[in-house]
């Protein structure tokens, strides 16, 4: 009784590679802050949550102030 054993090799591109490396590290910067945001999430007061300044949707908003002065 003989055991047979195979291993199977394959090459990758140096692209495939690379690609994966960059990849790797886009999901790893967007989990570094998500964890990051929740973590100052957590650290802000229920008092200075209605301090959060409004976000500008558009960037008419801006000019809005000049044209009213």
């Amino acid at each position: 009784m003989a055991l047979r054993s195979s291993a199977v090799s394959t090459e990758r591109s140096p692209i495939t590679v690379a690609a994966g490396f960059v990849g790797a590290f886009v999901v790893a910067s967007l989990a570094v802050q998500l964890v990051r945001s929740m973590q100052t999430a957590q650290t802000v007061a229920p008092a200075q949550a209605s301090a959060v300044q409004p976000v500008v949707a558009h960037q008419a908003t801006l000019w809005q102030d000049l044209g009213s002065r």
